[in-house]
């Protein structure tokens, strides 16, 4: 038995050409059957809790303060045009902005400012203690790190002082 005959059939059964188109179609609807039919890895690993914010305007002036302490606890923030899904204002609170001057002897001392404060800023989102990087919105969120807290009425640069899961 010869394995391609005189009629150009394989073993006699089959056009080695449509043979490849076969193996080809059989091969895209297996491809495409893994990719819509598998479960993606975020359901299948998602541990997702509630996340606290605490962000930090030093020294704010008093125009600030004033339309930042009128943020509603419960307001959403915004990233681009869109209010962010599962972010919302917890609080919003005023402290003294207490800074460093040297005094007529050179000495280093503290001094609180009689106009400018401090703005702690207490958000609320949803994210993974065990993802590489945690994002509200598109941007990512570590202690240390810059951060711009924007709402429809207010957009301002902080610093965040803590990130804390309360899963």
């Amino acid at each position: 038995m010869k394995i391609v005959n005189e009629k150009g059939k394989l073993f006699g059964i089959i056009n080695p050409v449509d043979l490849i188109v076969i193996l080809a179609i059989v091969a895209l609807v297996f491809a495409l059957g893994v990719k819509f039919l598998r479960t993606p890895v975020e359901a299948v690993v998602s541990n997702k809790q509630e996340m606290e914010i605490t962000l930090r305007v030093r020294g704010a002036m008093p125009s600030l303060v004033a339309a930042t302490s009128a943020i509603e606890p419960g307001a959403k923030l915004v990233a681009g045009n869109d209010y962010i899904a599962d972010v919302s204002v917890v609080s919003v609170s005023v402290e003294d902005y207490v800074y460093t001057v040297a005094d007529a002897e050179g000495v280093t001392v503290e001094t609180v400012d009689p106009m400018k404060k401090d703005l702690i800023i207490v958000i609320k989102g949803v994210g993974s203690p065990s993802d590489a990087i945690l994002k509200v919105g598109n941007q990512e969120v570590r202690t240390g790190r810059g951060f711009i807290f924007k709402t429809n009425t207010v957009e301002v640069n902080t610093t965040i002082e803590s990130v804390i899961f309360n899963g």
